[in-house]
């Protein structure tokens, strides 16, 4: 299994921007063969934090979801609003 975290800073007061879109990006996701869950969420603690959690059957699939077009829409469309952006890829505590 291959499962990240991706945490966005967005821009003061952009993160309904971001979250317009979102359902559309996660349900064409789930749709895909290789995708095992695809969810996002609003921080508590600061409203202008995202975080995005992704699990997948393997890298392969991954990969092939950064290569569709609806992935790269909205890729570039959130990327405007964004202060930072981390990438944390996760395995099971053993």
């Amino acid at each position: 299994m291959y499962k990240f975290i991706i945490t966005i800073l967005c821009q003061p007061g952009t993160r309904e921007k971001i979250l317009e879109r979102a359902p559309a990006a996660q349900a064409a996701t789930r749709a895909e063969a290789g995708c095992l869950s695809y969810d996002f969420f609003t921080c508590t603690d600061d409203p202008d934090k995202l975080v995005f959690v992704e699990s997948w059957v393997d890298e392969a699939a991954h990969a092939f979801h950064m290569e569709q077009s609806y992935t790269k829409d909205f890729i570039a469309y959130h990327e405007q609003f964004h202060q930072s952006l981390t990438f944390e890829t996760i395995n099971p505590a053993a």
